[in-house]
């Protein structure tokens, strides 16, 4: 393998401009399918923020509701005395929660609102940027949408059908699909009535939180228990049905473009070079031999390529992190590896086009004139 190198990388960048171009195009279709892992890892990133920075332990939700997004639950009464009375609960925290749309003056955003206990501040914001936490008729809304909106502390805002008071912007809670809007429990009780959506549970110093949620689930039977980790991993999970099939297609159009431009590469290459090869063959170099050329030209245009394509994927990330605020494109590792694997595949299939005129080379063209 190490002898076959050499030749491997002359053939490939003897023609500088051909090499680049080849390279350029593979990378091209390789960040197609980074950016677009890229904004579905940044959506469940932005959708699941809120849930990500609440200091709860566990959270409990209707019987058989395991998300917010897409998702309504209604607790029964009496439900946040019942988990409080369990071993091992520290502290019970209940929100109220809905999706509904922010209006200012012609603008409009479709937000998560979520009615929070102002004093403990437990189901609010993780942040305020500008400004306080809502008082009475007021309301914490995203700087982002806030900016698209164009509005800012103290102006008017409709939610819920009233008007609320911009008492702070917070930071975080707007995402490619919608915003965060924080309110008092209170408030939200006024519009929508008594019933809590979720109970935010934190447990006690050294109790296990897994025998915390078995105890809630045995003596609480019409209740979903589960783990901050288990809810964020249901909304993800959402957000993966809900795109899994463009994705898919997307990244088959993507490595397609691929595996065509390595193919075509590699057999150009080996149709301007099959006099080079022919004397190879001629003077004793098995077929096996010039295979693992071509084999070891895809990798390096694969390799060369993803190189690439990685660097323009993070610049394409600060770009439109820069321009767009609530659109996060997020390069995770797991997909540059993933990527990675699968453009290595793409390359040795491309290497099997030009393949069989290799093997079937006649050592005796090398001496035709």
């Amino acid at each position: 393998m190490t002898r076959s190198v050499p030749l491997a990388r002359r053939n490939l960048f003897q023609d500088p401009r051909r090499a680049a171009l080849a390279v350029a195009g593979v990378a091209v279709s390789l960040v197609l399918v980074l950016v677009l892992d890229g904004v579905f890892a940044g959506a469940v990133r932005q959708v699941t923020a809120y849930l990500r920075n609440v200091p709860a332990d566990l959270i409990v939700s209707q019987q058989g509701v395991r998300t917010m997004h897409m998702s309504a639950s209604a607790l029964p009464d009496g439900s946040i005395e019942r988990v409080r009375g369990i071993s091992g609960v520290a502290w019970v925290e209940g929100i109220r929660f809905t999706t509904a749309t922010v209006r200012a003056g012609a603008g409009r955003q479709l937000s998560y609102v979520i009615g929070y206990d102002t004093d403990t501040g437990r189901g609010g914001p993780s942040s305020v940027a500008n400004g306080a936490s809502p008082g009475p008729g007021q309301a914490v809304i995203d700087e982002v949408a806030a900016d698209e909106l164009g509005i800012g502390v103290g102006d008017k805002i409709r939610v819920l059908g009233r008007p609320f008071t911009v008492s702070g912007l917070s930071e975080g809670g707007t995402s490619i699909t919608n915003t965060t809007t924080f309110i008092r429990n209170a408030d939200f009780a006024e519009v929508r009535g008594p019933s809590l959506s979720y109970l935010l549970l934190g447990t006690e110093p050294g109790v296990k939180v897994t025998g915390v949620a078995r105890r809630l689930e045995r003596e609480i039977s019409d209740v979903t228990v589960q783990s901050k980790e288990e809810f964020v991993e249901q909304e993800g999970l959402i957000m993966k049905d809900m795109s899994a099939d463009i994705m898919q297609i997307m990244s088959i159009i993507a490595f397609a473009i691929a595996l065509a431009v390595v193919a075509l590469t590699l057999f150009t290459a080996t149709l301007s070079k099959l006099r080079e090869y022919a004397v190879v063959k001629a003077l004793g170099a098995p077929s096996s031999r010039l295979a693992r050329t071509l084999l070891v030209q895809a990798t390096w245009s694969v390799m060369l390529a993803l190189i690439l394509a990685v660097a323009l994927s993070f610049a394409a990330a600060a770009l439109v992190a820069a321009i767009t605020p609530n659109v996060l494109l997020r390069i995770e590792t797991v997909a540059i590896a993933r990527v990675a694997v699968a453009a290595l595949v793409v390359g040795t299939l491309g290497a099997l086009v030009p393949l069989r005129r290799i093997v079937r080379l006649d050592p005796a063209s090398a001496f035709q004139t």
